[in-house]
């Protein structure tokens, strides 16, 4: 018993010394002043906000600290009681700290209207200009008591000004939302679609703003192309980002434009990965249907993309590294008038061969010379090593000379290499195959601002495009030289003219000049063939942008397209037609429609061009077996948008004329033939969405009914090699400060493919054994099902630096889809004939990683 006391008492003096010795710790601590900047520091850190304040107000100031318990409330409150200061919640984040004796003074804050971010550098100049000042980092400025009954000005560079009065400020900070430089009749957005960033506009486009993008599955940087098929009716049948396929269409369908300038070349890895740095291409507009009449070519759709406009406040620029490449980007403002931007960006396999390089070789190089099994030789004992790499640099120049004047000077060039290497072991005798493509790019651009209804924009403009290779056999000295050149020089003028609150007129005119040559040579046999091709444009567009009530209830923009090809001596008028009207209750109805001609185009002549790795040439029409291509489509839907909830339903019909065999990539008993036809496309698309500020998620279907129809072909309608009757999405994002995740799940049904026909796969003709094929386009693939998942955090290394970190996984159920299915006659052991099968399959599962510095 009494060592039993002994004990307890023993702990009972232990713990009350602790608690004493912990109360002194505590009394110590709280007696000790410290610095009030690292205080807020720490509070910064601990509650994830941010003080706005003048250092002089607070540098000379040491306190107490408020105990560790105290939430972000309390400890301001502790804060207000005990320092001659004023802390003012102005929002969940940000907090401005101002003297007390200066509470008379007037506060603002300059506000983003599109993004919610602070404005740095924005003008606050009096009318009578006895005050003026700018708004600091968090977008704060102060004004003193003496500016009450006047009225300011607030200006950005690429923002409408505002005129308000200094009475309307308060001491805890007036928010005043800076609306972008637009004119009144812009397109407007009926809401955001999916995540932040994707927008629908009410004359049918859908816009991609890469400045305030949320995530996507499966994204590990903002690539506007991969970007694109999240959207309904934007697809790649052969997984590539670059090779979209808009309602059926092929990619060559598509006009794109990178600063209002035609590009011939669109991905890097022959496909996998989009050509254009993410970090400076900023905003993307993408038109199904009913384009505007400046838009022309591009039977399928337009991809519009642009780089950032304004000069930049403050020097910014990011450096990044993925599995695949490195990059960074530079904005630099040299003047107030002047500014600079640029990007670059180039593989890393040089250097190291990460798993996901290995993975997209596997796929981009499978079916092709690269990795072919079939040898003219298969005795010999050849290893082959292939080196590839690829790179993109763009630049641009920045120069408003005055209010209503802005220069701009743009530079883009991007290449792809590929050498491959055949070595016969024996020997060690070797031959090296090359290919390159490449792109170069310039324009120049003035646009002016002549009264406050009228502007117009001029821009010329060169887009050059060469794809070249020399094939070398490693057992003869054969060599085969192919090259595809496109030269395009052209210029732009465009005007728009506000006569009202309600209608906008726009005009423009445009000439172009396009030369196309294609060169094949052979050395053994000797053979030379070369083809060249320009055709001269001229082209004169008009437009109206009507809202009948002067506002956004209707909008109604008409236009046409006038085409006069000098060469044909031929003329071809393109209405262009969408109507947006709202209903009521959320409701709106939706009528799009558009005549176009395209008179470029792509073919393929042998599964064996340029190494089998990038086998579509470029060709001009020629109006005879090349004739111009014409489309025509109409599209009626209904919109609802309210209450954080979004529902699109779309039913359309398109069909496009002029297209040849040659450019389909047939790989049936029509690979050689040479026809012209069309296609006709009828289809519905639906998409529903429910956001939240933190989630989203959405559901996307389109079915399309996709048919050929050519008069020498037997049959002369067959299905679509584009023909996917059913593609689904299904995805969700969520977001939680600094943190993004992403899950989505994509289903289509297989595309159509001929088979030899069972039991007699093989039959001569002419004395020459050949493949039997059965109908074409009869049978289909099997389904494809992949699901992406995609992770981002920004962590926040200090007021003025960033690191983005994103990790992406493609297809991580690991599913083996197949893309492509072609048959080739072989010759076995024993010299018999006999039908060989080459598969082309999808990536499997595909981990990616980047980290990226913002600064």
């Amino acid at each position: 018993m009494y060592m039993h006391l002994k004990t307890n008492n023993f702990r009972l003096v232990f713990i009350t010394l602790l608690f004493v010795f912990s109360l002194q710790n505590i009394h110590g601590q709280n007696t000790e002043k410290k610095a009030l900047l690292s205080i807020m520091t720490d509070l910064e850190s601990k509650h994830n906000v941010r003080f706005s304040y003048a250092t002089q107000d607070v540098s000379q100031i040491s306190i107490v600290p408020p105990e560790e318990s105290l939430n972000l409330n309390e400890s301001l409150q502790y804060l207000n009681n005990i320092t001659p200061l004023i802390f003012t919640e102005i929002d969940n984040r940000y907090i401005t700290v101002v003297r007390k004796n200066n509470i008379s003074k007037y506060c603002g804050r300059i506000i983003n209207s599109e993004t919610g971010d602070p404005m740095e550098g924005a003008n606050i100049v009096s009318q009578n200009s006895r005050f003026s000042t700018i708004s600091n980092s968090e977008g704060y400025f102060y004004l003193p008591q003496s500016a009450a009954g006047t009225n300011f000005t607030v200006s950005h560079v690429g923002f409408e000004q505002q005129t308000l009065l200094v009475d309307e400020l308060r001491s805890d900070c007036l928010s005043i939302m800076m609306l972008p430089a637009v004119d009144m009749l812009e397109q407007v957005y009926i809401r955001a679609l999916f995540v932040k960033g994707i927008d629908k506009n009410t004359d049918g486009a859908l816009t991609l703003s890469a400045d305030s993008f949320g995530l996507l599955p499966g994204q590990t940087d903002n690539d506007v192309l991969l970007i694109a098929q999240s959207l309904p009716g934007v697809e790649s049948v052969d997984e590539t980002v670059s090779h979209i396929n808009i309602r059926g269409g092929t990619r060559d369908e598509n006009l794109i434009l990178w600063d209002n300038i035609k590009m011939y070349q669109s991905g890097h890895f022959f496909g996998l990965i989009s050509a254009y740095n993410p970090d400076l291409t900023k905003n993307v507009t993408i038109y199904k249907n009913g384009s505007p009449a400046k838009y022309g070519e591009g039977v399928s759709g337009v991809i519009d993309m642009r780089s950032t406009n304004t000069i930049a406040e403050t020097f910014r620029g990011g450096a990044g590294l993925n599995l695949i490449n490195t990059n960074l980007f530079f904005e630099i403002p040299l003047s107030k008038t002047m500014g600079l931007q640029t990007s670059a960006r180039t593989s890393i396999n040089t250097v190291l061969e990460t798993p996901v390089y290995k993975t997209y070789s596997e796929r981009i190089f499978q079916d092709t010379e690269i990795t072919s099994v079939d040898s003219s030789n298969s005795t010999a004992l050849v290893s082959a090593d292939e080196d590839f790499k690829f790179y993109d640099f763009s630049t641009k120049f920045l120069w408003d000379f005055s209010e209503k004047d802005k220069v701009r000077l743009n530079f883009l060039t991007m290449q792809n290499s590929l050498d491959f290497t055949e070595t016969i072991n024996e020997t060690q005798s070797s031959q090296t195959s090359k290919l390159d493509q490449n792109t170069l790019v310039a324009g120049a651009s003035w646009d002016r601002k002549w009264d406050e209804g009228i502007k117009t924009s001029f821009l010329g403009y060169g887009s050059y495009y060469l794809l070249e290779s020399i094939n070398r056999d490693i057992f003869t000295t054969q060599e085969q030289f192919q090259e595809n050149e496109v030269l395009e020089t052209g210029i732009k003028l465009d005007s728009e003219l506000q006569i009202s609150d309600r209608n906008t007129i726009k005009a423009g005119y445009h000439f172009s000049e396009t030369g196309i040559s294609n060169t094949q040579q052979v050395n053994l046999p000797r053979f030379l063939s070369k083809d060249k091709d320009v055709l001269r444009s001229h082209i004169i567009y008009g437009g109206i942008a009507y809202r009948p009530s002067g506002n956004n209830n209707s909008v109604i923009n008409a236009g046409f397209r006038v085409n006069y090809f000098s060469k044909f001596k031929e003329t071809f008028i393109e209405p262009r037609l969408s109507i947006h009207q709202e209903v009521g209750s959320g409701f709106a109805i939706e009528g799009l429609g558009e005549f176009k001609s395209q008179t470029t185009t792509q073919r393929i002549d042998f599964e064996s061009d340029f190494l089998g790795v990038e086998k579509r040439r470029w060709v001009l029409v020629n109006n005879d077996d090349i004739p111009i291509i014409k489309s025509k489509q109409g599209s009626v839907g209904m919109v609802y948008a309210k209450d954080n909830w979004f529902a699109n339903a779309e039913g359309f019909y398109k069909s496009v004329d002029g297209i040849t065999a040659a450019s389909q990539g047939f790989q049936n008993q029509f690979q050689f033939t040479r026809d012209t036809g069309g296609y006709h496309v009828k289809g519905v698309e639906f998409s529903v969405n429910r956001r939240t500020p933190r989630f989203s998620a959405w559901l996307s279907y389109l079915y399309m009914i996709n048919d050929y129809e050519f008069s020498n072909l037997e049959p002369n309608i067959f299905p679509n090699n584009l023909d996917i009757r059913h593609t689904a999405t299904v995805a969700g994002s969520y977001n939680f400060k600094n943190f993004k995740i992403a899950l989505g799940f994509n289903y289509h049904t297989g595309k159509p493919n001929t088979f030899p026909l069972n039991g007699a796969e093989i039959i001569e003709v002419n004395g020459e054994e050949v493949i039997q094929y059965d109908s074409p386009n009869a049978e289909r693939l099997s389904s494809y099902f992949r699901t992406d998942i995609s992770a981002e955090y920004i962590w926040e290394l200090s007021d003025k630096v960033d690191a983005k970190i994103n990790l992406a996984v493609l297809n991580i159920a690991d599913t083996d889809n197949t893309l492509n299915i072609r048959y080739v006659l072989t010759t076995d052991e024993n010299g018999a004939t006999r039908v060989n099968q080459v598969k082309e399959v999808s990536l499997g599962l595909t981990p990616n990683f980047a980290v990226q510095v913002l600064f």
